[in-house]
């Protein structure tokens, strides 16, 4: 909470929150307790967008059911700020299709009460006022005048100033002697280890997420989505090695907040650019899954804006609107991903997948990454009655994922269909699916396929170069380890081998 005699002060203008006033050039307005609320929101947050959504939580508390109450404390802090500034501007900007900002340059003062004594009101007001400058200037007048006056050798003054000069020498001199002895204990690799800012690599992204995010496997979920997404309108890459997150110059941090009631779960999504040190997004998004399908896109928006990218929003939507709109049938996909890669646990993950599937049975989404799971979780078991099942899977799936294919090629149904062909010993269809998915949403499974398809068809170089496309967002050989065994025996130990001896090298574990 802010101290009672807090101000801020933007153009000519003074805003004391306290008092619920704003004092003028020409006069002092009172507003009530909503504007009140609402300036000093804006205030304290000057030149960032606010969605509606924001302000109902931030000045509100939650507590406004509506937009339009919203609406009608804009437009009427927007008339006082407008009507009485020298300006003449209303300061508060809309920003299409995002929410509000407040547009103006704030400075934040304490309001000094202080006793009249013997100056009359208007020497106190010019002495609020003024920065005043006087006891500097006398402080360098006596310094020159004292210039003028050679004090004698022996004067108690003249040996106390030598004693003082002795000591400022003896400092510094130490001072310089502990930074080269610094300097030369450095050791090669640490001297090595500093960078320039023309180092960054503006490609690679440290992400940070907590292990109270990660330990919900629903949120944990919408995380790797945000970044999946992320990465088909960019070509950011997470990086895990020390030496690699050295470089990168973006830092995702996400975590879980508390709604300013303390009643609800939020999750908190911060952008920060190393390089600059600039922070470019720092905003709490809802975690009610009845508003995934506003919530997902605004995150993913606020996050390409801050890196300068902008995306129209018929694309984003379009990319969106494969997920079900039931609820609970998105909460289940998104704790399927998050056990998926938190846990690696196929059969919890298969519970939520089945889950979905049968909350949104007509959702092309649901049925693709269903029957993507149940293979892959067929494989990995690496059970004796593996061809069976899959003829089994196929039987109940192949009419669905041909019917959804001829609607539109989604990338997942389009993997889900290459995963069939290629169970079928069809390499060559499969590709031809698989390079039907625009690049720029190839994921790891996309190469891994690609690279199966490749290794059936004896193109043994172009599959190794695959299999390694589908390591660089992991930084781990995982996908490989899932890979050999898929629909038949590749032999990736070599590779893995040398991967997992690259990360060692790279981090400098022995």
């Amino acid at each position: 909470m802010l101290e009672k005699n807090i101000s801020f002060i933007v153009d000519e203008w003074q805003f004391m929150p306290n008092e619920g006033q704003i004092q003028f050039a020409d006069s002092c307005i009172t507003i009530d307790n909503r504007l009140t609320k609402l300036l000093e929101f804006l205030c304290l947050n000057p030149g960032l967008t606010h969605t509606r959504d924001e302000l109902i939580e931030e000045v509100w508390s939650g507590s406004v059911l509506t937009d339009q109450v919203v609406t009608q404390a804009v437009f009427e802090l927007r008339k006082v700020l407008k009507t009485h500034s020298k300006r003449t501007s209303s300061y508060v900007v809309t920003v299409p299709k995002r929410g509000y900002r407040f547009d103006g340059e704030v400075r934040v003062e304490k309001v000094e009460f202080q006793k009249p004594d013997l100056q009359n009101p208007e020497q106190l007001d010019v002495n609020e006022r003024q920065s005043t400058p006087e006891p500097q200037e006398f402080v360098e007048r006596e310094g020159r005048e004292e210039g003028y006056v050679k004090p004698s050798e022996n004067s108690p003054r003249s040996r106390k100033l030598h004693y003082i000069l002795a000591f400022l020498a003896v400092v510094i001199v130490l001072q310089l002697s502990y930074m080269w002895f610094s300097q030369n204990k450095k050791s090669p690799s640490q001297a090595g280890s500093t960078h320039s800012l023309s180092h960054y690599e503006f490609r690679y992204v440290v992400l940070n997420v907590t292990e109270e995010v990660k330990a919900q496997p629903e949120l944990y979920g919408i995380v790797i989505k945000l970044i999946e997404h992320i990465g088909f309108y960019s070509n950011i890459r997470v990086v895990k090695s020390n030496e690699h997150k050295k470089l990168a110059a973006i830092e995702f941090n996400i975590s879980m907040a508390k709604s300013s009631d303390g009643k609800k779960t939020r999750l908190l999504v911060k952008y920060v650019n190393r390089a600059s040190g600039g922070v470019h997004l720092n905003r709490r998004y809802s975690t009610n899954f009845a508003r995934f399908h506003e919530t997902f896109p605004a995150m993913i928006d606020d996050l390409l804006r801050a890196m300068y990218i902008d995306v129209p929003d018929e694309e984003l939507q379009r990319n969106i609107s494969v997920f079900p709109q039931d609820k609970e049938s998105v909460k289940a996909l998104m704790s399927a991903t998050g056990v998926s890669y938190s846990t690696v646990d196929f059969d919890m993950a298969l519970k939520y997948f089945r889950e979905a599937r049968a909350l949104a049975p007509d959702n092309a989404y649901a049925i693709s990454v269903s029957y993507i799971s149940e293979v892959l979780a067929v494989f990995s078991k690496d059970e004796e009655n593996i061809q069976p099942r899959i003829k089994a899977l196929n039987e109940q799936y192949s009419s669905s994922l041909s019917a959804i294919l001829k609607r539109g090629n989604n990338p997942r149904v389009c993997e889900a269909n290459a995963i069939l062909a290629l169970s079928q010993s069809e390499p060559d269809k499969a590709l031809k699916i698989l390079l039907s998915i625009p690049y720029n949403q190839h994921t790891p499974l996309t190469y891994l396929l690609m690279a199966k398809a490749e290794e059936a068809r004896g193109h043994i170089t172009g599959a190794k170069e695959l299999y390694l496309q589908a390591t660089q967002n992991t930084s781990s050989p995982i996908a490989l380890t899932l890979a050999g065994p898929l629909f038949f025996d590749s032999n990736l130990d070599k590779l893995i081998e040398q991967l997992q001896g690259v990360k060692l090298d790279v981090d400098g574990k022995q």
